[in-house]
């Protein structure tokens, strides 16, 4: 009966172990990884200058930037002491990053550093300290070591607790003999040593079983995490992050990636201006057409027909165009052309008659016979040469072939459009404003080309009649830029009224947040930056100008805003 418990308690206990999980299944589960070890960081800031370290397999890396633009500062040198050791001179490895050993950060406390930094013959201290923390104890695979079970008073109690137990199952359970009956008649004691025993072991194996399986026991109850992916180890301290407060720590690699550069904020006196949509068009003076002045036909000049992009000067044939004359005019034509051919013949007779009895002929009518000989052959050569006569199409001012509707043998009619010039390099802007009753006073103009380039203009004037209730005003483009198109649509910038009091800033570090507002980056650490909802506006197509939301001197950044808006 006694082994028979014992069995049946052991087979009990082993199946306990085996769904001490509850039936999960993870077959796909991976094991889960050791926690990351966070790495010792120190920033300090001082004179001008930005330094953090960080330490990683015994080796002190130290990005040095400049305070106010965030730029990397290359050719320093860095002499470091720690924890009260000198410890050295850095190395340069990159722009503005330097290496330098760490053999003082195996052990874990705080570490006073000392960093003297020359650059360009003048020297800055920064001092600080670095929180060394102890390592992190490696993630294990669910067992227990034998000595952490000797260790563990939990253990202890549970082993004395089954030992009891089994004690009491053991004498409860043991089996009843009949005494046997001695030669002499005597009844002898049963032997008790065999009970205690039993019960001994039996308790020792209750022990053993309930001890083994303390660990497996405590495992998840029944849940099932076949596709549950292992926890990551948070708050990297190198791994750029949105902070709850929605501020982005973005470590000094990362600002060295995305190139992020700051500036000062500085309030100044500076002119807002408004925005209009303007419209590309030729200057007046140098932009010319060419029409064909008659019917007729296009004939090929010397060098070939004219395109589009040639550049011509002034006066230069672009094509010809052959008269078409009409069937009826032809007939007049030769007509004409064989009466005065009869004429011709008629007064060359007649000067040969003149010529040959001039003694007895005036003078005066051998004179008259001449000159009309002569008008009736430049009469001729008039009308012999109308049917072959080719007409020059000429540019009326010099620039670049911008139109060019032509082709060769082409038939046109009186009027057509066949070549447009224009000067690519004198160009107006025309903008539409709201009625004025009053000239405005414009202080300044810009234009924004579609490629985001600021143009500057000059204000001409505008026109003294509504056109679809608006008020178009005229710009001339002052500089040259090959970026703008006759006809296409740009972005004007009028800068009226009084100055006000603001922050000027690149378009570029403006950006917008989730609710759609405009805001900028403020740089408060040398890893740490945070939004700033502001109130801009528009300024000469390059800058705008803040005219609320941040304070003078905050650090702003002004090339990377998009990216670091991006962190999430």
């Amino acid at each position: 009966m006694t082994r028979f418990l014992v069995t049946s308690l052991s087979l009990l206990l082993l199946a306990s172990a085996a769904f001490a999980h509850g039936g999960d299944d993870h077959a796909h589960e991976d094991a889960p990884p050791a926690a990351a070890q966070h790495q010792p960081q120190v920033e300090l800031s001082g004179g001008g200058l930005e330094l953090v370290g960080t330490v990683s397999d015994r080796k002190l890396t130290i990005y040095l930037d400049s305070q106010a633009t965030n730029e990397p500062v290359a050719g320093a040198t860095i002499e470091l002491k720690a924890d009260g050791i000198a410890a050295g001179t850095a190395t340069g490895i990159g722009n503005g990053i330097y290496s330098i050993p760490a053999p003082w950060a195996d052990e874990p406390g705080h570490k006073p550093l000392r960093f003297v930094i020359t650059l360009n013959g003048e020297k800055t201290v920064l001092e600080g300290e670095m929180d060394v923390a102890a390592k992190q104890a490696q993630a294990t695979d669910g067992r227990v070591s034998l000595t952490a079970l000797v260790a563990s008073p939990v253990v202890w109690l549970v082993a004395a607790f089954s030992a009891a137990a089994g004690f009491v199952l053991a004498f409860a359970f043991r089996p009843l003999r009949v005494p046997a009956s001695s030669a002499d008649g005597a009844r002898s004691d049963p032997p008790r040593a065999s009970g205690t025993a039993t019960a001994v072991l039996f308790a020792l194996l209750t022990t053993t079983m309930l001890v083994t399986q303390t660990e497996p026991t405590r495992a998840h109850g029944g849940d099932d995490h076949a596709d549950e992916a292992p926890a990551a180890a948070a708050g990297a301290p190198n791994t750029p992050r949105r902070l709850p407060d929605g501020a982005v720590h973005l470590p000094k690699p990362s600002q060295r990636l995305l190139h992020v550069r700051t500036i000062a904020a500085e309030l100044k006196k500076a002119l807002p201006s408004r925005e209009l949509i303007g419209t590309v068009v030729p200057d007046p003076s140098s932009f010319g057409q060419v029409q064909a002045p008659m019917d007729g036909r296009i004939e090929i000049a010397e060098r070939g027909i004219s395109h589009v992009g040639q550049k011509v000067t002034a006066g230069e044939v672009l094509a010809y165009l052959s008269p078409s004359i009409p069937i009826a005019d032809l007939g007049t034509m030769q007509q004409l052309r064989a009466d005065v051919a009869g004429k011709l013949r008629i007064a060359e007779q007649k000067l040969a008659r003149l010529t040959r009895i001039s003694s007895v002929v005036a003078q005066r009518e051998i004179d008259d016979t001449r000159a009309e000989l002569e008008a009736l052959r430049e009469q001729q050569r008039v009308l012999a040469q109308k049917d072959v006569e080719l007409i020059p199409l000429k540019a009326p001012v010099a620039g670049v072939i911008s139109v060019a509707n032509v082709r060769a043998g082409q038939v046109v009619t009186t009027r057509d459009t066949l070549f447009e010039i224009v000067d690519p390099h004198r160009l107006w802007i025309e903008a539409i404003s709201g009625a004025e009753h009053a000239a405005p006073l414009i202080h300044g103009a810009y234009a924004n080309d579609p490629d985001g380039h600021s143009i500057r203009l000059s204000y001409i004037g505008r026109a003294p009649a509504l056109r679809q209730q608006t008020q178009p005003l005229q710009f001339k483009v002052e500089e040259r830029h090959d970026g703008l198109v006759i006809g296409s649509a740009v972005k004007v910038l009028v800068q009226q009224g009084e100055t006000v009091d603001g922050i000027v800033l690149p378009d570029a570090a403006v950006v917008r947040g989730p609710d759609g507002l405009p805001r900028v980056w403020v740089k408060e650490g040398p890893q740490l930056f945070r939004p700033q909802p502001v109130r801009i506006a528009p300024l000469d197509g390059d800058n705008i100008v803040v005219l609320g939301g941040i304070e003078a001197g905050s650090r702003v950044v002004v090339d990377g805003a998009e990216l670091l808006n991006q962190v999430r």
